[in-house]
């Protein structure tokens, strides 16, 4: 299981190196099961991700590769036989997950683009069926696995196979809550937005100005404000569903009223429509919290804090009553580990603009407000409280249950989805090329 994610992941970075290499034949089929084909370039683009360009790939392990690329193609392939569903929008979900993650990576939308020569807009579409057939593949996955259940004797079995020396070594990890206040937006302040947002559209339908002009000036999506305000051809649901409605509301070379997404207020310009895609251009503008409104979460905030020191109180009462961050407010201020799904921390994963806010405090103690940017991108006034402690240690079944649990729970997902591959391949043809019969694998893939 844990092979198959790591495979998955790897499965995006080939669709950003899709670049031939020199000397490579990108269009050679050397394998494929069922309707799904395996081209060498595909291999040649996994094996370059892994080393990194270097040479002198070793062949056992590009045997092991090749088998999972058939391992995918196999359950790929019956995922569609079995008419499994996957919507546009959790695909495009995906995709501005995994191009967030890049953005973050290079810098800057411009470095990026640059960098792999095609633009946001483009990459987004190239990577649309290739994550669609991820999801299906993992989807596939979830259902033959779905009635593995993990007993803590099953666990408890697992762990005394492992030789104590190989129990992995766990950083020093923390559990911590968090009580955030932000300013909401005054309604005057999204009024102001949308009759100066109104404004600007007017003059440009009277051709008083230009869309790139205005663009340029005014707009706040740093993807398209250089473009003028314009995205080349995207499939539908690539963006929000309000900016969408707006596209394919409003006749072609026509604008779109002023609308509210989650990013702001936006028009759109509607350039073509071409059945399930679409070119547009629009101005993003979002309302401004004032100095005014900020100092009034700080003396919010003062005054929860006074509160806490003085016991009338509880951290996770607080939380609960006064935080603005749904998320934690509903676990009454905890932080979730969204990768793990558990409530520690490696402290070595943290920015260290929180590592530092937190190093300070000892367990059981809260900070003193202070402004910290939030996932959204903007400020607000912040106190935090260290829960636990977890000191370095070698992974052990008191402390580390959940990470014994979730290695078993792979294992055993594992091994069902190998028993089924075994079964499925003899109801299905898969073809090998001459120059990978040689390999030894893990399963009879070349039954026909």
């Amino acid at each position: 299981m844990i092979r198959m994610i790591l495979f998955l992941s790897l499965l995006v970075s080939v669709g950003l190196h899709a670049q031939p290499k020199p000397g490579i034949t990108i269009d050679k089929i050397i394998g494929g099961v069922g309707n799904e084909i395996i081209l060498l370039s595909e291999l040649e683009n996994a094996k370059y991700e892994i080393s990194q360009g270097k040479s002198n790939f070793p062949r056992q392990r590009e045997c092991s590769l090749f088998e999972d690329l058939m391992y995918q193609k196999l359950l790929l392939h019956q995922a569609k036989l079995d008419s499994v569903e996957v919507t546009d929008g959790e695909v495009n979900s995906q995709v501005e997950r995994r191009i967030s993650y890049f953005l973050e990576m290079f810098g800057s939308v411009e470095a990026f683009e640059s960098y792999y020569g095609k633009s946001v807009a483009e990459l987004k579409i190239d990577f649309f069926d290739l994550i669609k057939d991820q999801i299906l593949v993992q989807k596939k996955q979830e259902e033959i696995a779905k009635n593995v259940q993990i007993t803590p004797s099953m666990v408890l079995k697992y762990v005394n196979t492992l030789p104590v020396d190989s129990l992995p070594l766990i950083g020093e990890q923390i559990q911590y809550s968090q009580i955030v206040i932000a300013p909401m937006i005054p309604e005057k302040e999204n009024q102001r937005i949308i009759h100066f947002l109104d404004s600007i559209r007017a003059d440009i339908v009277a051709g008083r100005t230009s869309m790139t002009i205005q663009a340029r000036r005014w707009s706040e999506d740093p993807g398209s404000k250089y473009k003028g305000g314009c995205y080349d051809m995207l499939r539908k649901g690539s963006f929000v569903p309000e900016y969408e409605s707006a596209v394919f509301t409003t006749s072609e070379n026509d604008y779109s009223p002023v609308f509210k997404s989650v990013y702001g207020y936006h028009f759109v310009k509607t350039v073509e429509k071409r059945g399930e895609f679409y070119r547009s251009c629009h101005i993003l503008m979002s309302p401004k919290i004032s100095d005014a409104d900020f100092d009034k979460c700080g003396l919010q905030m003062d005054t929860i804090y006074q509160n806490l020191k003085s016991n009338e109180i509880s951290f996770s009462a607080a939380a609960s009553r006064f935080s603005t961050d749904e998320d934690t407010k509903n676990a009454f201020g905890k932080v979730m580990n969204m990768q793990s799904g558990g409530s520690r921390h490696d402290v070595s994963s943290l920015t260290p603009e929180l590592n530092l806010a937190l190093s300070k405090l000892q367990v059981g103690e809260f900070s003193e407000p202070m402004v910290m940017k939030q996932p959204n991108g903007k400020d607000a006034y912040v106190i935090f409280k260290i829960d636990a402690r977890i000191p370095a240690h070698r992974a052990n079944m008191e402390q580390d249950y959940e990470l014994f649990q979730a290695k078993t729970d792979a294992l055993e997902k594992q091994r069902v989805t190998d028993t089924w591959v075994q079964k499925a391949l003899k109801k299905n043809y898969s073809f090998i090329a001459e120059e990978y019969k040689n390999c030894t694998y893990r399963f009879n893939w070349n039954l026909k």
